[in-house]
């Protein structure tokens, strides 16, 4: 068995480049090389990324693929051979078309007759020479976002390539990417090997001493191992602090991208600067320095850990140049913090008309009136009242984006709001709402933590959609610079995770009938001119936008894709509603007898003609099976309403399945498709109504059994 290494030694690549590039391998390698495995299981392969380096390595190989026979197949037999059992010209082009000698030919049958063809055995490809082909071609499809180029061979690549080792055991496999040949030989750490700045030189003998020798160099690179080693010592520092590491696993990512042989250097601040609000610290931490934080109680203390790609003699001198720089930007955030105090919050909502929402959407203070008066429509639907405070929170809002603080860091919109509301006064469920306006801002993030926070999230999202959507500006597969798509996923986490009953379609169309007569969901133009951007015929493309999130979301949760199509197919877009029910035929699904159970539901709606309308008469109802199945019926579905009105829905299954070996009678005794139009079109009513009920939970025809 054979063992292959490949490291591409680059220029310095940005953080995410690394991750890229790691995850680009691990999706491609096993794929790639499957042919090759004996036991194609994950373990075989080793990826690596550093900031100067990214690869793998992938052990025990077969030296080449296995043979394949492979059966052409000719012209018809009749065709190819004549009278005399000669072949013709036709099966002689054949033999001389695909290298074939003519004595090789044979009579092959098939299920569409006699041919004449030949069994070829085709030598699998020896590795090495597999290797020189699929391994360029992956490297130059890393998909990084940016790529440059560095010399006249055109190549591109996220930064410049300076060598590249390609081993198979101990032999080079030779192949040439931007005019760099690949060879045995790796650069070590760059500062603590000499020459500095370069790193030593070395040869790596075969692919299997690899990481020992770069680890003797002072290289780890593994991201998963140098990943647990900062964290290890983040913890370490911590608990030499008697603190908590607050680990911010996006700043933790990153950090381990810009290192190679990651140390800790604690340093302080002094503790003047605590009078910052808690998220300033972390911010100019994290975002400017890198830095990690530590609290006690939930209060942080003055003390930093700042992670270097270098063991050094004096940490005491590269400590100090790390406070240094942090003291320098802290001064500036303290300066910042109390500029903006001396306005009131307030103060900055008629400037907010000098910001620009969109050159089609107008400005940002018309976009916060937008959102006041959606905050309005939604909390009339969901019966909030304090409509004044809500309407204090949304006029405050956005004002932040004015202060100097939230102009150096844009990441604090919405916390300083809060807190600046605070320091002046404001109510506490007011300022909290104004930071929590922005939640969710990710998949995963936390949701608003206020009643009026979760309306004016959901009006500000809803806007911002909507509005996009009416002006043309849809997200692309891999682009959403205006963030529609995460706006549609906060809106969906809102509506699911707060269980807000909300029927979109009618809410949307609540919207519309208002537009008429505010500014609600309005622009000003050049001119000054109101007008109206969003109409009726946008609300379906609305609604499939917000409904693709609602199912990629569930997916997420772990729903059956089948389960959510069918539930999502047939009923208004009501997500919370939505979701309960696909939850509960999840549920259902644990039931031994699901595949039993969905098969007969499923027959009910498959036997009724599209676009059949019902016409159901009881006295018609002839045998004895259909009267019973019908007067169980009308029980269940007296009893299922009340449970879909109390959105119940496992109850309301639970009813339906009472009708289950009533249907099975009904299938077994009574012809359905009968000669008699009257009787067949009863009896397809009947299947109809129940159908109909049926829907009122999911489609259960489109549920794989």
């Amino acid at each position: 068995m054979k063992n292959y290494l490949l490291e591409i030694g680059c220029e310095e690549l940005p953080p995410k480049a690394v991750n890229i590039a790691i995850s680009h391998f691990k999706e491609k390698l096993l794929e790639g090389f499957e042919k090759f495995f004996e036991y194609d299981t994950p373990e075989n392969i080793t990826v690596f990324g550093t900031p100067r380096r990214i690869g793998f390595l992938i052990k025990n190989l077969r030296e080449k693929e296995p043979s394949e026979e492979k059966t052409l197949i000719g012209p018809p037999a009749k065709v190819a051979i004549d009278e005399e059992g000669k072949f013709t010209k036709a099966a002689l082009a054949f033999a001389s078309k695909n290298n074939i000698p003519v004595e090789k030919l044979q009579i092959i049958e098939n299920e569409k007759g006699r041919y004449i063809g030949v069994t070829i055995t085709k030598e699998g490809r020896k590795v090495e020479d597999f290797i020189k082909e699929f391994v360029p071609e992956i490297i130059n499809k890393i998909p990084f976002p940016k790529n440059m180029r560095w010399n006249d061979t055109d190549f591109r690549f996220s930064r410049p390539i300076r060598w590249i080792i390609s081993l198979l055991d101990n032999q080079v496999v030779d192949f040439e990417i931007a005019g760099v040949k690949a060879d045995r030989y790796t650069h070590l750490h760059r500062f603590m090997t000499l020459p500095i700045g370069r790193g030593e030189r070395k040869e790596i003998p075969d692919a299997l001493s690899y990481e020992e020798i770069l680890k003797l160099g002072f290289i780890i690179p593994k991201y998963e191992e140098r990943k647990e080693a900062i964290k290890t010592q983040i913890t370490g520092f911590a608990s030499s602090l008697n603190a908590e590491a607050i680990l911010d696993e996006e700043l933790l990512d990153e950090v381990t991208n810009l290192t190679e042989f990651p140390v800790g250097i604690l340093g302080d601040f002094s503790p003047e600067y605590l009078v910052l609000p808690k998220e300033v610290i972390i911010t100019v931490c994290k975002v400017h320095q890198r830095y990690f934080n530590f609290q006690k109680d939930g209060k942080l203390t003055p003390k930093f850990l700042a992670i270097s790609n270098t063991a050094v003699k004096n940490r005491e001198k590269v400590k100090e140049g790390y406070e240094k720089v942090l003291k320098a930007r802290l001064e500036d955030a303290l300066f910042f913090y109390e500029e903006d105090l001396k306005h009131n919050l307030e103060d900055f909502y008629p400037k907010l008309e000098g910001i620009q929402f969109h050159h089609k959407l107008g400005s940002m203070l018309e976009k916060v009136k937008r959102n006041g008066e959606l905050a309005l429509l939604l909390a009339k639907e969901l019966d909030f009242n304090n409509t004044k405070d809500l309407l204090r929170a949304n006029k405050l809002s956005k004002c932040d984006l004015l202060t100097e603080m939230v102009k150096e860091f844009d990441e604090l919109q919405g916390i300083m709001g809060m807190h600046y509301a605070e320091k002046q006064g404001e109510k506490p469920e007011v300022a909290k709402a104004i930071y929590d306006h922005y939640l969710p801002k990710t998949s995963d993030d936390q949701l608003p933590g206020t009643d009026i926070g979760t309306i004016l999230a959901l009006a500000d999202k809803l806007d911002t959609v909507i509005s996009f959507i009416s002006i043309g500006e849809k997200p692309k597969a891999t682009t959403d610079p205006f963030g529609i798509r995460r706006n549609s996923i906060g809106i969906v986490r809102l509506l699911v995770e707060k269980e807000i009953d909300l029927d979109l379609e009618g809410f949307l169309k609540d919207i519309l009938r208002e537009a008429q007569k505010t500014k609600i969901l309005k622009f000003a133009d050049i001119n000054r001119n109101w007008k109206v951007v969003f109409d009726e015929e946008l609300i379906p493309e609305i609604l499939d936008f917000i409904n693709g999130r609602f199912a990629a979301y569930m997916k997420e949760k772990g729903f059956d894709t089948d389960i959510i199509n069918s539930v999502v197919s047939v009923n208004k877009p009501n997500l919370y509603r939505n979701y309960l029910k696909i939850k509960s035929i999840q549920h259902l699904k644990e039931n031994p007898e699901f595949t039993e159970i969905m098969t007969v539901f499923k027959r009910v709606g498959r036997i009724i003609p599209e676009d059949f309308e019902e016409r159901f008469d009881e006295t018609v109802l002839k045998e004895k099976e259909e009267k019973e199945l019908y007067a169980k019926f009308t029980e269940v579905e007296k009893e299922f309403s009340k449970d879909i009105k109390n959105r119940d829905y496992k109850k309301a299954l639970n009813e339906l399945l009472k009708l289950k070996p009533y249907i099975d009678n009904f299938f077994d005794n009574v012809m359905v498709m009968t000669e008699d139009k009257k009787l067949r079109e009863n009896r397809l009513s009947l299947m109809k109504l129940i159908n109909n009920i049926f829907q009122k939970i999911a489609d259960f025809t489109k549920i794989s059994t």
